[in-house]
């Protein structure tokens, strides 16, 4: 998917899992995403340049507010809101 300017790659194995793989111009980072029935993991790598080298983990208890059926554009903008980071 293109938004905006981004490429947005997804792949959802199965319905409580995904891997999003985010590129906008020379960002490059990947979301590794797992849902529980009370709880989110989510894993995030830049792979683009030295800001964020090692890989940040996420375990917290799943929102209330929480979707699993939006589309990617909006699925990432989620996981964004829901780690705290702005991009």
């Amino acid at each position: 998917m293109n938004t905006s300017g981004w490429a947005i790659t997804a792949v959802r194995p199965h319905p409580r899992v995904a891997l999003f793989q985010v590129a906008i111009s020379g960002y490059h980072e990947y979301f590794f995403v797992t849902e529980g029935i009370t709880s989110i993991s989510i894993t995030m790598l830049d792979t683009s340049g030295n800001a964020h080298p090692e890989p940040q983990t996420f375990c917290f208890a799943k929102p209330h507010d929480w979707r699993d059926d939006l589309g990617d554009d909006e699925a990432l903008l989620q996981l964004w809101q829901v780690v705290g980071v702005r991009r």
